[in-house]
């Protein structure tokens, strides 16, 4: 008849024993008495028919058979514990993928109050430029932007994007701009992948004759923001992405006019995640964001 295996908690008792080197630092380890670890050892010696441990000074060494068995029992021991931490962080980490210049423009410098009111969960940012799959990758929600409805996914909108140029004073001045067809003659501010942004802008205001492919490209939104508080030229942004720099006066919005998109900013999960506490409270704390900038 097939022998059980040795109880688990001889098991870990003997892990213990052979990284600390003594019974006295792994029972208080465990949190139990020496004599209880002594004897778990003893069950597991007489369990396996080999002596583990032999008596080296004050502390213990290892047999050949012990060695042989702390090399697959210390590790493996050492992975489950790892493995159940994960599990456990699961219930108070909060996974959110998203783009580079919402993370910097938009969240990060509003993540303070989501912290304050939940202090017992922990933040994991990503940003980018790809957009992350749900259902492989490990992430609890994700921000995307666009006109919303992803297949297998819920979602909740955040807000819809506005466009309006933007520029430090000082380079307003200078270069005279107090009407829009001025932006004829100055340096238009372009992101990469909004190369379109300027014309529906001005197609808009109904003003033909500006080359709106004319100007400096940057990588990101945020990039172009940076370069017109820098006095390159003017920009054209969500007014939602500035809103430190015009409070600052590093920025300013020389016209009136706001250009309305149909697309926008979700957050976006697979469903059946928002049962869990983490994004259950994001998304309550978002709701309320929201709220507060349509009051202000």
């Amino acid at each position: 008849m097939r022998r059980s295996p040795p109880h688990l908690r001889a098991v870990q008792a003997f892990a213990a024993i052979a990284r600390v080197g003594s019974v006295v630092g792994a029972a208080q380890e465990l949190a139990v008495s020496p004599s209880a670890l002594s004897h778990l050892i003893r069950q597991l010696e007489l369990r396996i028919g080999v002596p583990l441990f032999v008596r080296a000074g004050r502390g213990l060494k290892l047999t050949a058979e012990g060695e042989q068995l702390a090399a697959v029992v210390v590790p493996s021991l050492s992975n489950i514990a790892d493995a159940l931490s994960a599990f456990a962080r699961r219930g108070t980490e909060l996974r959110i993928s998203t783009l580079s210049t919402f993370a910097v423009r938009w969240l990060i410098p509003r993540l303070s109050r989501f912290q304050k009111r939940h202090q017992d969960i922990d933040i994991f940012l990503s940003t980018s430029t790809q957009t992350v799959d749900l259902s492989r990758d490990t992430f609890d929600c994700a921000i995307r932007f666009g006109r919303g409805a992803w297949q297998g996914l819920a979602s909740d909108a955040l807000y819809r994007e506005e466009l309006v140029p933007a520029c430090n004073p000082l380079w307003l001045k200078s270069n005279g701009v107090r009407k829009i067809k001025d932006l004829a003659r100055v340096k238009l501010l372009h992101a990469r992948a909004r190369r379109e942004d300027w014309n529906s802008w001005l197609t808009a205001q109904r003003v033909p004759g500006i080359n709106t492919q004319a100007g400096p490209v940057f990588e990101t939104r945020d990039l172009a923001i940076q370069a017109a508080i820098a006095q390159m030229g003017i920009a054209i942004v969500d007014p939602r992405f500035i809103e430190a720099e015009l409070a600052a006066g590093q920025l300013t919005l020389p016209f009136d006019f706001r250009l309305s998109l149909d697309t926008g900013y979700w957050l976006v999960w697979r469903p059946g995640r928002e049962n869990g506490r983490p994004l259950a409270a994001f998304r309550a704390w978002l709701a309320d964001e929201m709220a507060m900038y349509q009051s202000q």
